[in-house]
């Protein structure tokens, strides 16, 4: 199985994570491949990044592939030297756009800069994979944000946030002929993939999504008290309504894979500031693949959405193996998972 969206850490924030502990937890799992994302401090930019980036994941020595995305400014010429990386590099899988904030400082918010990733990007004849997080601070409310009330981070973070932002996208990459796959990343919402049903039908270009065990798993009710601070992510989690939909579209194959959005944080950083958005992802995905099989999913649609997929869209050949249901994080587990 392949997680395609990992965050590993390492760098300035080797206490919460570091590329070795990462891989080594993954490979312990049973995954084949991961995908680390490029909001790291210092983020990665550039080609002397992504070469650090790939040789500190060699030196581990991990059975794991090790695939990375490179992150996107609004500067033309590091969106072009990006996507030059991409064409010149077979571990460097795509470029990640923050179409809002979220952990670090990585982000291309407002129309106008998303503009230019999009034009700069037709310029530069790009046909990899774009993955977006979703969310537009244009319906963002951090005044409801109370640390006390842990729920209210739904409520900063609100559907409309994730929803125009998609539609943002999706236009931009149809006014400027975006040539590559569009990927969607962590879709919390089933309108959101009815948004992404409808754009295929008129596209001329790839576009697919994902999800997370978390927002298939579980729901906003369950940040009530302080202990939801450790299920406080972006984007949040939603309804329980919200969350059963997304649960049947993923039975019924219409989200494209499965995505941890791994991303852990030292237990202080959660429960205070800046109470830190993310969990980490890889001991719950055990929990997910069983929850899928007692609901339904049949050995073929487990594959597609943990492999067969991910290696289509990305040109991987990579061999299929289940991962092991055992607890392996040991202490970086995070206790809401007992939620489950």
């Amino acid at each position: 199985m392949i997680d395609p969206h990992v965050h590993l850490r390492d760098g300035e924030e080797r206490h919460k994570e570091t590329l070795r502990h990462g891989l080594k937890v993954a490979e312990k799992l049973g995954l084949s491949a991961v995908f680390d994302m490029p909001n790291t401090r210092p983020p990665v930019l550039r080609r002397e990044d992504i070469h650090r980036r790939l040789a500190m994941a060699k030196a581990v020595q991990s059975s794991v592939y090790y695939g990375l995305y490179c992150g996107l400014t609004s500067d033309p010429g590091q969106i072009a030297e990006a996507a030059a990386c991409v064409r010149e590099t077979e571990q460097v899988v795509g470029l990640k756009l923050y179409a809002g904030h979220s952990t670090g400082d990585l982000a291309v918010t407002g129309r106008p800069s998303q503009q230019t990733v999009f034009s700069t990007l037709a310029e530069n004849h790009y046909g990899g994979v774009l993955a977006v997080h979703c969310e537009s601070e244009t319906y963002f409310r951090p005044d409801l944000w109370d640390p006390q009330h842990p729920l209210t981070h739904t409520m900063v973070r609100p559907p409309a946030a994730e929803l125009h932002a998609i539609n943002t996208i999706l236009e931009l990459a149809a006014q400027n002929r975006f040539s590559g796959t569009l990927h969607i990343c962590h879709i919390s919402l089933p309108e959101s993939v009815e948004m992404i049903e409808a754009a295929r039908r008129n596209a001329s270009f790839s576009i697919t999504c994902g999800t997370t065990p978390h927002h298939l798993l579980l729901h906003d009710m369950m940040m009530e008290g302080p202990e939801g601070l450790l299920l406080k992510m972006n984007p949040p989690l939603r309804s329980e309504h919200d969350r059963a939909g997304l649960m049947d579209m993923m039975l019924e194959g219409r989200i494209d894979w499965v995505e941890t959005d791994h991303a852990p944080h030292r237990r202080m950083e959660k429960f205070g500031a800046p109470y830190a958005s993310g969990i980490p992802g890889f001991p719950v995905l055990p929990y997910l693949i069983r929850a899928l099989r007692e609901q339904g999913a049949d050995n073929a649609l487990i594959r597609r959405i943990t492999h067969d997929r991910i290696c289509s869209v990305f040109g991987l050949s990579l061999s299929y193996r289940e991962i092991r249901n055992i607890d392996v994080y040991g202490e970086y587990e995070v206790n809401a998972y007992k939620m489950l």
